[in-house]
């Protein structure tokens, strides 16, 4: 199902980790939705299953179907279960460019988050969760704008690095400013979208540093693949996390959360 390989356990526990943090709080992207009791609720590309137990123990719907592709993320997430989870959350292995046909009219609401950065067609994936949609059933997608590449400064070689990586990459890593004209566009209406700005400052800076060094282990052979040699991707990530050390150096991304509604 795309492109970004999870399967590194450190990489699992680093998204678990993130999920709780300031700078990707679940809690913040989630505090102005509220959910009814009867709703049913789809975890499109659910991971470790982190936003499907944060569903299950602050809203408690009728029941979430977790999806993902991956045969060990899912049992990661059903290891991770715990209490009055366990009955709420289902889990299944689904490719999210070919959703099996019962998944089709069942869901009141449908969350993607941070998924469809990684998909190569993510409009393909978006039509696809819009047929799973009840009738007046809506979509919520959370996805990033500069993670990782917005990372300022005049250090000349570290600049050629990261060129080089927005012109490999395979993810859209400015995908959020684009999500509420997707959701448009495949014909949801009553768009709504909110955006908050991540200034990696004191407290935040840290926090991504530790994150950016952890997805940097996790990823290592994907950066080899970017940058050609061991060697070379060794040296990007030791001047990445150097330029992010230095106060005149800055890195700000933005976290966008938006909403359509099948009416």
């Amino acid at each position: 199902m795309g492109i970004y390989s999870m399967e590194a356990a450190i990489e699992a526990a680093r998204l678990e980790e993130q999920a709780y943090g300031g700078n990707y709080s679940i809690e913040a992207e989630f505090r102005n939705f509220s959910f009814a009791p009867n709703e049913v609720v789809m975890d499109a590309g659910c991971g470790t299953g982190v936003l499907s137990r944060y569903i299950a123990e602050h809203f408690k719907v009728k029941h979430i179907d977790a999806l993902d592709y991956s045969d060990l993320r899912l049992k990661q997430a059903k290891d991770l279960l715990k209490g009055s989870a366990k009955r709420a959350i289902h889990f299944h292995q689904q490719n999210l460019n070919e959703l099996e046909p019962k998944f089709y009219g069942q869901y009141d609401t449908v969350i993607c988050r941070y998924v469809i950065e990684h998909m190569k067609d993510p409009m393909l994936v978006l039509e696809n969760l819009k047929k799973t949609l009840k009738q007046n059933g809506r979509m919520i997608i959370v996805e990033l704008d500069g993670v990782l590449i917005n990372l300022y400064s005049n250090h000349h070689v570290f600049n050629r690095y990261l060129e080089e990586l927005k012109g490999k990459i395979q993810f859209d890593m400015n995908i959020g400013k684009k999500v509420p004209s997707y959701l448009k566009r495949i014909g949801l209406s009553d768009i709504e979208w909110s955006a908050s700005l991540v200034s990696c400052q004191g407290k935040n800076l840290l926090e991504e540093r530790d994150n950016t060094m952890k997805r940097f282990i996790a990823l290592r052979d994907y950066f080899i693949g970017i940058f050609g040699t061991k060697e070379r991707s060794e040296e990007f990530q030791r001047l990445y996390l150097e330029e992010m050390d230095k106060p005149e150096n800055t890195l700000v991304f933005t976290k966008y959360v938006c909403m359509g509604k099948n009416i």
